[in-house]
């Protein structure tokens, strides 16, 4: 069961192994679609990992932040596509949000890991 616990938290603070380890096993499977069900899998760990990481470095909890910025964002593409399509197709509508969930997450996990190890050489020097 610690072996388990062990995997869990290096995939929680470091989702990108599990990003590369999924792509790489379903690069064999599924040639075409391995980057979107690596991302597909990864955005529900990054929705973990960065308030998690967020929290690890700084102590503070971001995650009603977050889950709120998610929220407005899926409002904000709902009215978009609405406008633009005026037949909103549930399921590629949903792909195009998560994915949009991917790119903002992973973007925020690098913000959050690039301040953290800043703030690391600052206090070693």
């Amino acid at each position: 069961m610690t072996i388990l616990y062990a995997i869990g938290t290096i995939f929680l603070y470091v989702p990108f192994l599990l990003f590369i380890l999924l792509y790489l096993l379903s690069l064999k499977r599924k040639k075409r679609k391995a980057l979107g069900f690596a991302s597909d899998i990864t955005t529900l760990l990054l929705f973990f990992s960065v308030p998690a990481s967020v929290e690890f470095l700084w102590n503070y909890s971001i995650s009603g932040i977050i889950y709120f910025i998610v929220l407005v964002l899926a409002i904000i593409l709902l009215v978009f596509e609405w406008k633009t399509t005026k037949e909103i197709e549930i399921i590629p509508f949903f792909r195009k949000l998560w994915r949009t969930y991917f790119l903002l997450l992973a973007v925020l996990y690098a913000l959050a890991w690039l301040s953290g190890l800043i703030n690391i050489l600052i206090k070693s020097i």
